[in-house]
């Protein structure tokens, strides 16, 4: 079932960030490894297992299509030849199978060592390129306005999306109690079982589309770029990408948001962005829930 694309999205951040987003008409697309997450993936994340995993798993996986009582599925030479052994009770034992399956499949492994190689420098060079803008698709979020809100002393900040804007296509994000990963072990296994080739690279965006259950009630929605380099400094994979003044739907300031700061932010409002909504956020009495009162009417 596809997610239906949204019209505006939020951004949520500390009134410093928010002052420069607004002064400047720009707003911070990341690289994986800036997004101070140790489950998210980045340049530096490497596959679950090496060849040696790789072979023992291969070979367990073989014995079970052996000595299993349904038959195997598929036409690759390696189910073909499972089919035969199985038809002639070409083993005694699972210990015989072993040591033949050993020698067999050692070099069908040592063939992917290439492939995985070339994965490997791809996924690099991809999430060291990759640029990410995180949104949200509700304003009313106080787990957002705690942990990106700076505890409510910060702003959320509308932006209209979709076609004909700088955030031409957001993506939901999935939730699950499962890590992505590069490839895993069962894909490598798949390929080596069926002789079938697959292009991981198509999948890398993927990759960075999927977080932890804990962290649903976020309902974050991601929008993913590249770039063509990327410098040597970690720190600096970053672009500050600009958006038009139209495309600030409303912004809603923090229900503890200094006046100093609240006063810096209306000022830029009205003079670049007039036609924004403001909002303030308000506690609601007796109730762990906010209301936004209007303050440009």
């Amino acid at each position: 079932m596809s997610t239906k694309q949204p019209t505006s999205l939020v951004k949520f951040t500390d009134a410093e960030t928010a002052i420069r987003i607004l002064d400047d008409a720009k707003l911070r697309w990341s690289a994986p490894c800036l997004l101070n997450d140790p489950f998210e993936l980045n340049h530096r994340s490497s596959l679950n297992f090496d060849s040696k995993g790789l072979l023992v798993a291969c070979v367990k996986a073989t014995l079970g299509l052996i000595f299993s009582r349904d038959e195997p599925s598929g036409n690759s030479p390696l189910i073909k030849a499972i089919r035969r052994w199985r038809a002639e009770d070409r083993f005694e034992s699972e210990d015989e199978a072993t040591e033949v399956l050993k020698e067999l499949l050692a070099s069908m492994v040592e063939h992917r060592d290439p492939e995985l190689l070339e994965i490997m420098r791809d996924w690099k060079r991809y999430a060291s390129r990759l640029r990410i803008l995180s949104l949200s698709d509700s304003h009313e979020n106080l787990a957002l306005w705690d942990s990106y809100g700076d505890r409510h002393t910060g702003i959320a900040i509308r932006f209209g999306c979709g076609e004909n804007s700088s955030l031409e296509n957001p993506i939901a994000m999935s939730y699950s109690d499962t890590r992505p990963e590069i490839s895993t072990l069962d894909e490598q296994i798949d390929i080596i079982m069926a002789q079938q080739k697959t292009h991981f690279q198509d999948y890398f965006p993927d990759k960075f589309l999927n977080k932890s259950k804990s962290q649903s009630k976020e309902k974050e929605w991601r929008l993913l770029a590249t770039v063509d380099t990327a410098p040597q400094d970690e720190s600096l994979w970053f672009d500050d990408i600009g958006f038009a003044s139209t495309e600030i739907r409303a912004v809603y300031l923090g229900a503890g948001m200094e006046n100093t700061k609240k006063q810096e932010v209306v000022t830029i409002l009205q003079r670049k962005y007039p036609k924004a909504r403001q909002f303030q956020a308000v506690v609601k009495n007796s109730q762990f829930e906010l209301n936004f009162e209007r303050l440009n009417p």
